[in-house]
């Protein structure tokens, strides 16, 4: 009797062929049974720097540009408090344009967000939320990722390669047998 792990090892080597050494090796298993190329671990750090960057560039343009453009008297409390709420509201809204899963640093590297569940898009609301948290948190992951630590899942949405599962399900690799 095979064990899942045995499974999966035969089916890598069946898909190698096809997706070549690296891509095969990132083959993975959505809990519906379908099979996915998990996206590079690379590809997700760059998506959320990209990412970051844009909602943090803005965050520091708005502050910046009402700070010189005011004529209060107390132009920096205002410009540090736009900073700061546009740490947390900005996120949120480009969340939203993410909820299909691409957002700007994931269409620049190839990869979605998806749900591990099924491999469905993870919708307005959850994209919001998980925007904010990579924003906010890009830092300590960043930190954690130069440290070893090369989890990039939490347990409820993991990245995937977009062209490599293409190609993966184009060559009959959708489930495992």
């Amino acid at each position: 009797m095979n064990t899942q792990q045995e499974v999966m090892v035969s089916l890598r080597t069946q898909a190698e062929p096809v997706l070549g050494n690296g891509a095969a090796a990132r083959i993975r298993e959505f809990e519906n049974g379908e099979l996915y190329v998990e996206a590079r671990t690379a590809s997700t750090i760059w998506a959320w720097l990209v990412d970051f960057l844009l909602v943090t560039g803005l965050s520091v343009a708005a502050a910046v540009t009402y700070y010189f453009k005011s004529h209060s008297v107390d132009a920096a409390v205002g410009a540090s408090v736009i900073g700061i709420v546009g740490l947390f509201v900005l996120p949120l809204l480009y969340g939203w344009f993410y909820g299909n899963g691409r957002g700007l640093g994931a269409l620049f590297t190839g990869i979605r967000l998806v749900r591990l569940r099924d491999g469905g898009r993870i919708g307005l609301g959850k994209a919001g939320w998980a925007m904010l948290i990579r924003t906010l948190g890009f830092v300590i992951i960043a930190l954690g990722v130069l440290n070893g630590d090369v989890t990039v899942t939490n347990g409820a949405r993991t990245s995937i390669d977009v062209r490599e599962t293409k190609r993966l399900r184009a060559a009959g690799f959708v489930r495992k047998p």
